[in-house]
């Protein structure tokens, strides 16, 4: 099969009726995530220039390690769901602060169905 110019391409998929790969974005250069993404995806050997780039997106963007972590703020719900979304036994603290919100919601909904109950 002959080489066909871009325009020509482009042309021939149109006529065929195939939709173009790309959406019509570009192709990301090697040497980015995104390429290195590509690659992986589509099966294709991957450079050292896209390994790299992925190897600092990850450092750079990764997980938080436990030093970039906000602290928590023991005592409070908030800190209960901030050991919990960690993974921890939530403290002490936070344990209570948890059980005080549940007790006064559980009164609360109570509460509203007494008074819609009428009473009894």
């Amino acid at each position: 099969m002959p080489d066909l110019t871009d325009t020509q391409l482009d042309e021939l998929i149109a006529v065929i009726g195939l939709k173009d790969p790309h959406r019509g974005q570009a192709i990301a250069p090697c040497g980015t995530q995104a390429a290195y993404t590509r690659h992986v995806r589509c099966g294709e050997p991957v450079d050292d220039a896209c390994r790299a780039a992925n190897t600092e997106a990850k450092r750079v963007k990764g997980t938080p390690t436990p030093s970039r972590r906000k602290p928590i703020a023991h005592g409070t719900l908030a800190g209960y769901k901030q050991h919990h979304y960690r993974g921890e036994s939530p403290c002490a603290e936070c344990l209570e602060a948890n059980r005080t919100y549940v007790r006064n919601r559980n009164r609360k909904y109570a509460t509203a169905r007494w008074t819609k109950g009428g009473g009894q």
